[in-house]
């Protein structure tokens, strides 16, 4: 643990406040915060927006048990429709995604040993084709609800695959708004919610918006009238400097430079997150420890400070770069 990574709880405040108040009372607030909190910390970040979200949304029930051993009390929706460990969910009260009937007849048997009722989201397909029922599936799923009373439907969510696109999200909502008026008619109260960041963003609110990478300060796609600080940046040590010639190689390989010049050695490899091969001032590919950038530093380098321009860099995605650029690092709350 060599690098160091400075999370900014504040900022990721502000982006939470930024969405309630788009938000102006006409849905709930869940703050995704599966995969770490995208890297950052899921108890720290948990704790951070206690006062500002409704809910919380992690992918397994390891994840939601984290939330709940730190004293988390708010409902805190499992979204991967797997159900290990499901009686322990169901015991700590988390909200469970399941998919069929099957799964919910699972789900009875363990709420009914430890006679505390199960709540559970339908997970509804709406063109993603990566979780979820259709709207046949949905409504056995209701159907096994009404005669069981051991499950409780909560809530109904999908996910768009492609909110940037105006129809392909209209499509995917169209289908939604099928599953979801099934749903209200066995109780109108529940909590149906199909957007994360980009939906958000797009103006698709229903009952509850999941909200993950903008919490973290960026936006899934270029959307200019609405602004997030990023929260977080990783500095390596610089451990040692070389000069070196044109015949001179340095790390791993055959690489040359092509001019006289002086590389910073840095702790950070490619065991510490990010991807092997160089980035535009990464001098030849990472060690799994070690990495070589051009000009002599002293201090410590910067990583990434920017998780949009290292995703450039490397031809990835910010989400990919937020979850593994800090996976060796000291994180440090500021």
């Amino acid at each position: 643990m060599l690098s160091k990574a400075f999370i900014d709880l504040q900022a990721i405040k502000f982006n939470a406040n930024a969405v309630k108040n788009k938000l102006n009372g006409k849905a709930k607030l869940c703050a995704v915060v599966k995969s770490d909190a995208y890297g950052h910390g899921i108890e720290q970040v948990a704790n951070a927006l206690y006062t500002i979200c409704d809910e919380y949304a992690v992918s397994t029930i390891q994840e939601g048990l984290r939330l709940r051993r730190i004293g988390i009390d708010k409902p805190v929706l499992v979204m991967v429709p797997y159900l290990k460990d499901a009686s322990l969910g169901v015991e700590r009260g988390l909200t469970l995604a399941v998919q069929n009937v099957y799964q919910m007849q699972k789900l009875s048997q363990s709420a009914e040993k430890i006679g505390k009722i199960a709540k559970v989201h339908l997970c509804f397909n709406s063109g993603m084709n990566r979780f979820g029922a259709n709207l046949t599936g949905i409504s056995d799923m209701i159907d096994f609800a009404c005669v069981n009373e051991w499950v409780k439907i909560d809530g109904l969510f999908s996910h768009y695959a492609s909110p940037q696109d105006d129809s392909a999200r209209l499509l995917a909502k169209r289908k939604f708004l099928l599953a979801n008026k099934l749903v209200k008619h066995y109780n109108r109260n529940t909590t149906c919610h199909i957007s994360a960041s980009g939906g958000f963003l797009k103006g698709d609110y229903f009952d509850m918006v999941r909200i993950g990478i903008l919490l973290y300060g960026y936006k899934p796609f270029n959307f200019p009238s609405f602004s997030v600080k990023p929260a977080m940046s990783v500095y390596a040590p610089v451990i040692n400097t070389r000069r070196l010639t044109t015949l001179d190689g340095c790390l791993y390989g055959l690489q040359r430079p092509t001019k006289k010049c002086k590389v910073s050695i840095i702790g950070y490899g490619y065991a510490d997150g990010l991807p092997r091969r160089p980035s535009n001032a990464q001098f030849n590919n990472k060690c799994m420890d070690a990495s070589a950038y051009y000009g002599a530093k002293k201090g410590f380098y910067p990583v990434m400070l920017n998780a949009d321009k290292v995703a450039r860099e490397y031809g990835t995605i910010s989400y990919e770069v937020l979850t593994k650029c800090a996976l060796r690092s000291q994180k440090i709350y500021v």
